[in-house]
């Protein structure tokens, strides 16, 4: 049986609190749901937890991806004139302007890669914190299986009571309350799931995407270190155009790889969960809302004698609400997420502009090798590849801005509609707070 499958074992007397039918109904069905707040409540703070990033990372991330494409730019503009200068007379070519060119984009790599170095550093303080604090992924689920199991037994508690009493006057609409609470159950489940599924997948995707820019910034720098050489030493230029093209594959493969990654956690930590709590529960908000209209149409025609509906049908709307909820946040969480990358790691762009550098390695090896002691047909190669490569920086120059400005124009537009997920998350805590406060007037 899973950790935290429901319960079958035959439950233990019903005869607990030494009570009437309806004082012992309350007070289990009080105990379900204030269970249920709990695992409700550590649902939303383990989603406002998760979702954190460090402080000043968009800013901090964009300042380095974009010194990185402008000194790349800077590069490319300066070795489109000394080329084209080389092409007809190679000896005319200014050493010290390549030099100084090539100094620049070996700085803009080393920034741009020390920072993803840095955001992964600051991204396994935070994870540490959080299993500090009890919000890390391990922790989370054993807490909510934990939570799950005193919800069954709870509630194979008060099916044992409801089914002791079938001739009592309230049994039909305690058994109605037990489809409601049965549905809760469920709803729970599938929330976590959602929750922690993203948040594990979109953690496996910016860390792959930090380790992989960081890996690619550190093979352009030893590129640009090894042109440096061979302005003076010729024989460097071909491993240089060979680590160019590498550079220009690890830029097209890095949006798509990570891409893969943070996709195939998801998957694997949405149905993990799933398997450790008994399976996929078949939550549909319609049965919910069906079963919660039948439960009130009853009361209201013969009245109840179980004074529980107030707070189940409060709980009930809440849940009911949770599948929109859910979306939205999903919804905007993504689009926050994208609009957080810079060009360079778009799914879009990073190919575009990975396929630049990409040409400009393969004509610069072509020339080299193919053209060994021709340098004026070299240069007229490397002429043309750094016009093609000028067109990727300057793409990745002014992408990397247009997605920091496009990010922070939607994070404003959200705030003013108090929509920002952490904005949703916190109504949400506070929706819960005042639904308890109802339970424990029960």
């Amino acid at each position: 049986m899973p950790l935290c499958a429901r319960a079958v074992d035959t439950p233990p007397s019903v005869d607990v609190y030494g009570a009437d039918f309806t004082q012992q109904y309350t007070e289990l069905t009080k105990q379900i749901l204030l269970a249920s707040i709990d695992l409700e409540r550590f649902s939303l703070n383990y989603r406002l937890k998760s979702a954190a990033q460090p402080k000043y990372r968009r800013l901090r991330f964009f300042l380095a991806q974009e010194t990185g494409a402008a000194c790349g730019l800077a590069f490319q503009t300066v070795a489109i004139k000394q080329f084209a200068v080389g092409r007809r007379r190679p000896l005319k070519i200014s050493k010290p302007a390549l030099h100084g060119a090539l100094a620049t984009i070996m700085t803009g790599s080393i920034i741009a890669g020390s920072d993803s170095c840095l955001e992964l550093g600051l991204n396994g303080l935070l994870a540490l914190k959080h299993r500090q604090e009890g919000f890390d992924p391990a922790s989370a689920k054993s807490y909510v299986c934990d939570k799950l199991q005193q919800i069954d037994q709870l509630l194979a508690k008060r099916d044992a009571l409801v089914q002791s009493h079938p001739d009592h006057p309230g049994y039909s609409r305690a058994v109605l309350e037990g489809k409601v609470l049965a549905e809760l159950r469920k709803s729970f489940i599938n929330e976590f799931a959602t929750f922690n599924a993203d948040s594990k997948g979109y953690t496996a995707f910016i860390n792959t995407f930090f380790l992989l820019n960081a890996a690619t910034n550190a093979v352009a720098s030893t590129a640009a270190g090894l042109a440096y050489k061979g302005v003076n030493t010729p024989k460097f230029n071909g491993p240089t155009n060979i680590l160019f093209m590498v550079t220009g594959a690890m830029i097209m493969a890095s949006p798509l790889v990570s891409t893969l990654v943070g996709g195939l956690v998801h998957k694997h930590s949405y149905y993990s969960f799933l398997d450790r709590v008994g399976g996929e529960p078949k939550f549909d908000t319609s049965v919910l809302a069906t079963a919660r209209r039948q439960l009130t149409d009853k009361v209201q025609a013969e009245g109840s004698l179980v004074p529980s509906l107030p707070a189940v049908d409060r709980f009930a709307l809440y849940s009911e609400s949770g599948a929109l909820f859910r979306k939205q946040i999903i919804n905007e969480s993504t689009t926050m997420r994208h609009l957080e990358k810079v060009a360079v790691e778009s799914n879009l762009l990073g190919p575009i502009i990975g396929g630049t550098l990409l040409t400009q390695g393969i004509l610069g090896t072509t020339g080299y090798y193919r053209y060994t002691f021709r340098p004026r047909k070299q240069l007229a190669l490397d002429y043309r590849g750094a016009i093609v490569g000028c067109t990727g920086s300057s793409l990745a120059t002014v992408g990397t801005a247009a997605w920091y400005l496009a990010s922070l124009a939607y994070e404003n537009h959200l705030r003013k509609k108090h929509s920002l997920p952490a904005q949703l998350i916190e109504d949400r805590l506070a929706h819960i707070d005042d639904i308890e406060k109802i339970i424990r007037a029960m």
